[in-house]
């Protein structure tokens, strides 16, 4: 008998920053994923309520009451929506497995509460397309639904290579050949939201 997949909602309860993050993932997840056609808010809006939110977060910082205010709104229309989402995922739920809800990026309510945290990944880094860095992992991450890839230069701040909702295709693109380059990848998913993050990598783009 199939056990009843229930999508869970306590994204809601996220920290700004962190409820930022599961907005974006949502969208990596849902973007050209086919098991869920008919979605009540288009992708395209779901990011334009994100980004709003990301802009207003800033702002808030940097700003007064009057920015808070605001940034509070836009938190309210993005989990709003989040939860429109949410609910339509929910209704697939007797169609799918516990692997294609997750696809969504949403996480579920087990019997026990939320899931365990997510164990640490590996990577390997492979350098044989000119200006490309594709990323592999060493092995699978049981309950990960999606992999955040940073790089940096030298010293250099970290930046954002973006959300992968899975292990196919994880490249970083138009880098500078001969530059070496410093690579790390976490999971996202399990009780705190992500695992830890890889030991760094570091390879000279060709």
């Amino acid at each position: 008998m199939k056990k009843n997949i229930r999508v869970a909602l306590w994204f809601a309860t996220y920290s700004d920053n962190d409820l930022n993050s599961f907005a974006i993932l949502v969208i990596a997840c849902l973007k050209s994923n086919a098991l869920f056609p008919n979605l009540p808010v288009t992708i395209a809006a779901l990011q334009a309520l994100q980004v709003a939110f990301q802009a207003s977060i800033t702002a808030a910082a940097q700003g007064g009451t009057k920015d808070t205010a605001a940034k509070n709104e836009a938190r309210d229309a993005l989990i709003s929506v989040l939860r429109q989402i949410a609910a339509y995922v929910q209704s697939l739920t007797p169609t799918l497995t516990l692997s294609q809800v997750l696809s969504s990026g949403y996480d579920v309510v087990s019997g026990g509460g939320t899931p365990g945290p997510l164990a640490q990944p590996a990577i390997t880094l492979d350098n044989s397309t000119s200006t490309q860095l594709a990323v592999y992992l060493n092995a699978a991450v049981s309950g990960a639904k999606a992999y955040q890839l940073q790089y940096s230069t030298g010293t250099g701040a970290w930046l954002e290579a973006g959300i992968f909702p899975n292990t196919k295709g994880i490249v970083i693109k138009n880098l500078t050949p001969g530059t070496l380059y410093n690579v790390r990848l976490r999971c996202v998913g399990g009780s705190t939201q992500y695992s830890d993050w890889s030991a760094t990598v570091t390879l000279m783009c060709t």
